[in-house]
């Protein structure tokens, strides 16, 4: 088999298995400069299914708090929106108020970093009954504890909040996530709640891989003291660069994709079993009340974790 055929191949997967799309569907393609390649696979694989498809090319700097204003009208007249974005773009456009209108009226909505040759369909549901099994447990849970072998304790509280399963499978109204592979189950801690310390060994985002861990105090539901070496100081600054929620600890995310099997240093490595994080910033469009203008995870790896007492993940190791 050709690398060609390969992509193609990974490109079909996307489009009918993780999007479900179908014959007479509005296709939005929106792809940034140096990844129109990847779009028109996709789009020829989505075309093939009988889908009606439009690309959009955006400027990358154009798309980093929110799409330009055509575009968002786009994203609401369409059925499915794929974009085919850089790994660090598709975190903030899935957090972005244009998918959650979007998703709000029935659009399915993937961001796309890249095809992978090599994922099945049968990896593509395993992934996805994982992470709809931790989303429910978390669902109706009402505290979790977070703890890691070098000093992670963190205990928040998520009374009545509803996960948000990033299920690389999406193809009912409203679903949403990053394809073929950025699968976790998320969920928003009550604001205010989240206390103790928290360590990231593996990876923060607009950092990158994470040499030295960073030691974060947590009170009262802020990120109120960073130490550390030079990781820690670019966290402190993006902080401070951003707007008076960056410190709000907004998310507590479970990695669910079994075909990663160690760390890169990229935002991959929040989706492999074994790893958790947490995030700064912005909740408000994964079911919690805080808005920032920034939302970024700090990834831990063989993590404990312990709903309402009950352990679902022992040193990186899923019990469910």
């Amino acid at each position: 088999m050709s690398k060609k055929l390969d992509y193609r191949n990974g490109a079909r997967v996307i489009v009918e298995t993780c999007m479900g799309i179908k014959p007479k569907e509005k296709v939005l393609i929106i792809f940034a400069q140096g990844f129109d390649r990847n779009a028109n696979l996709l789009a020829e694989e989505a075309e093939a299914l009988g889908a009606q498809v439009t690309l959009t090319q955006v400027d990358n700097k154009d798309i980093q708090i929110e799409p330009p204003e055509e575009v968002s009208k786009q994203m609401l007249n369409s059925d499915v929106v794929m974009g085919v974005l850089p790994s660090s773009t598709i975190q903030l456009f899935l957090h972005m108020n244009a998918r959650r209108a979007a998703t709000d009226v029935g659009v399915r909505v993937g961001g796309v970093p890249y095809i992978k040759p090599d994922i099945t369909k049968e990896d593509i549901y395993k992934i996805t009954e994982l992470t709809e099994k931790l989303a429910d447990i978390l669902t109706n849970g009402e505290e979790a504890k977070i703890t890691t072998k070098i000093g992670t304790n963190i205990i928040l509280s998520i009374k009545d909040r509803i996960s948000a399963p990033l299920r690389v499978r999406h193809a009912v109204p409203g679903a949403w996530g990053a394809v073929p592979e950025y699968a976790e189950a998320a969920i928003a801690p009550v604001e205010g709640t989240t206390q103790g310390i928290w360590i990231i060994d593996v990876f923060f985002e607009k950092v990158g891989a994470i040499k030295t861990p960073v030691e974060i105090l947590v009170e009262n539901g802020r990120a109120v003291k960073i130490e550390g070496a030079e990781e820690a100081d670019k966290i402190k600054a993006i902080i401070k660069a951003a707007d008076n929620n960056a410190s709000n600890i907004a998310e507590l995310g479970i990695g669910t994709n079994h075909t990663m099997k160690k760390p890169s240093g990229t935002v991959g490595d929040k989706m492999m079993i074994g790893t958790a994080h947490l995030a700064i910033g912005k909740n408000i469009n994964i079911g919690g009340q805080t808005y920032s203008n920034i939302h970024h995870d700090g990834v831990m790896k063989d993590v404990t974790i312990e709903i309402d007492g009950k352990k679902i993940l022992n040193n990186g190791s899923i019990l469910v």
